[in-house]
């Protein structure tokens, strides 16, 4: 007991160590927890024979519903992806939703009401189920993409198995070190760390968007993740929180996807 105790003690300091390196701009960030929820993480599902229907209903209608509910103001932001490869035990497509800053929660129940998750009903009959999870952006960052080629994404769930500001510092001074370095290297244009707001229950409790230069850039993942955890290693608090976070998060499958965009 004794042992177990002073390694989740060093583990702990050793986070605190390292989130005292962090740049004032991050520890200033103001906690969107504090007020009401401003993102929806909406995953649909749908069969292998209806995929490409559903594809080809947001690019023609599904998009720019989106455009005009955005630009009425009834939501802030949106971006769609789906799915690169047919997965029976995944999403099929993905929206990312900000909410309004202004009564967001109501002004989206209003769209529900016509368009429930944001589908007319030609594009629901495609659908075999949906699961809407009411999130908040924790931290992002972002870089001028390479011009010429469209970036990859890369969606990848979480459930963490601390209390959830133990995960927090946990992603600020383990995660964050990490993904800096990947944009460093070039391989990554931005990435979004969502929280779940009530994630009892639901298919995961933190998720990571990652987006990736191009397809070159996705393709670099495994050898840029291993040269910056090399060089990363020679601290010794960061090393302390690599060699114990299996004890922190549980990850899950990751999807690859491409952003619908309107042409």
């Amino acid at each position: 007991m004794k042992s177990k105790l002073t390694k989740v003690q060093f583990f702990a300091a050793a986070i605190l160590v390292l989130l005292g390196t962090l740049t004032a701009a991050r520890a200033a960030d103001a906690d969107p927890r504090l007020g009401g929820p401003r993102t929806l993480l909406i995953a649909y599902h749908t069969a292998p024979a209806n995929r490409e229907k559903l594809r080809s209903y947001m690019l023609a209608t599904g998009l720019k519903d989106f455009t005009a509910w955005k630009r009425e103001g009834a939501i802030a932001d949106y971006h769609v992806y789906f799915n690169r490869y047919i997965d029976s035990d995944n999403w099929d497509m993905f929206a990312i939703v900000t909410l309004a800053a202004e009564n967001g929660t109501a002004r989206w129940a209003k769209v529900e009401t016509s368009h429930p998750a944001g589908l007319g009903q030609n594009a629901l009959e495609l659908t075999t189920a949906i699961h809407t999870t009411v999130s908040d952006l924790m931290r992002s960052k972002s870089k001028p993409a390479k011009d010429g080629k469209p970036p990859v994404y890369l969606m990848v769930p979480y459930d963490y198995l601390v209390p959830v500001n133990d995960y927090i510092k946990y992603v600020d001074a383990y995660v964050l070190a990490q993904t800096d370095g990947w944009m460093q290297e070039g391989v990554l244009s931005g990435y979004g760390f969502y929280l779940s707001r009530y994630p009892a229950g639901r298919p995961w409790s933190a998720m990571f968007a990652f987006e990736y230069v191009d397809e070159d850039g996705l393709g670099a993942r495994d050898a840029t993740v291993a040269k910056v955890r090399e060089r990363l290693k020679n601290n010794a608090d960061w090393k302390a929180i690599a060699d114990n976070k299996h004890s922190v998060r549980k990850e899950m499958q990751p999807v690859v996807a491409d952003e619908l965009i309107a042409h």
